[in-house]
């Protein structure tokens, strides 16, 4: 069973995954609470992937399109600090080509902190 955790900053949004994302619930909820998340204003995102013990291939699938999401939002993604396991499997399915993936969380704080400082730059 999967547990979502969600702190609210000023900058940026951490959303923290917990334990193992594999059945139809978990799934859902966590595609529910990516696409609500991607609309907030404030829709710059650190995936804490720290705690998360498994991701199936439709949570991975959700973790793709929610990074679309938050694109065409004008937001960002970022993961942070994930397990061996986790960052295996990011590189074997090719999605380490898609996502920054960052071993800690303050390397994570500071990407996301440039990509949003660029698309305020964009903005004016």
């Amino acid at each position: 069973m999967g547990i979502i955790k969600i702190d609210e900053f000023e900058k940026h949004l951490v959303i923290h995954l917990e334990g193992d994302f594999v059945s139809n619930e978990d799934i859902n909820t966590l595609r529910s609470t990516f696409k609500t998340l991607s609309e907030k204003e404030n829709n710059f995102a650190i995936v804490d992937l720290e705690k998360t013990n498994f991701l199936s291939s439709a949570s991975l699938g959700v973790l793709l399109s929610s990074n679309a999401m938050f694109e065409r939002n004008n937001g960002k993604i970022v993961l942070a600090s994930p397990n061996d396991y986790i960052r295996n499997l990011f590189k074997i399915t090719k999605l380490d080509l898609i996502f920054d993936i960052f071993p800690n969380f303050k390397e994570a704080e500071i990407k996301l902190d440039e990509y949003r400082k660029e698309k305020e730059n964009k903005k004016r």
